[in-house]
């Protein structure tokens, strides 16, 4: 049998994590990249309906760098995207980086 989340508190069992995925020079990725990050995607997150949390990865050594952020409906958490989608492609021009289309995951364990 598979796993199923556990219902939150508004007897909800869905969470969606949308992630984008940046490369390129891995100085541009965390100076530019947390820099417009936090200029123009963290306002734009705070007013979305259904925003839940963000968690940015980040591996110096492949010069790689993964943005997920967490929402209460696969709706919010497409809506957010296409939102997001110009930012996403300001990143790209700003950092010289390659970022491939972003994805939606059911999110199956939050602790």
């Amino acid at each position: 049998m598979p796993f199923r989340a556990l219902p939150n508190s508004d007897g909800k069992l869905e969470m969606i994590a949308h992630v984008i995925e940046f490369q390129g020079e891995p100085d541009k990725l965390e100076v530019i990249g947390m820099k417009g990050f936090h200029d123009r995607v963290v306002p734009v997150l705070r007013a979305q309906p259904g925003f839940e949390g963000n968690l940015t990865l980040f591996n110096r050594e492949n010069g790689k760098m993964l943005g997920i952020t967490l929402w209460d409906t696969e709706e919010h958490g497409r809506l957010a995207g296409a939102r997001l989608e110009q930012e996403r492609r300001t990143g790209v021009a700003e950092m010289s980086a390659n970022s491939p289309l972003p994805d939606l995951y059911e999110v199956l364990s939050r602790i």
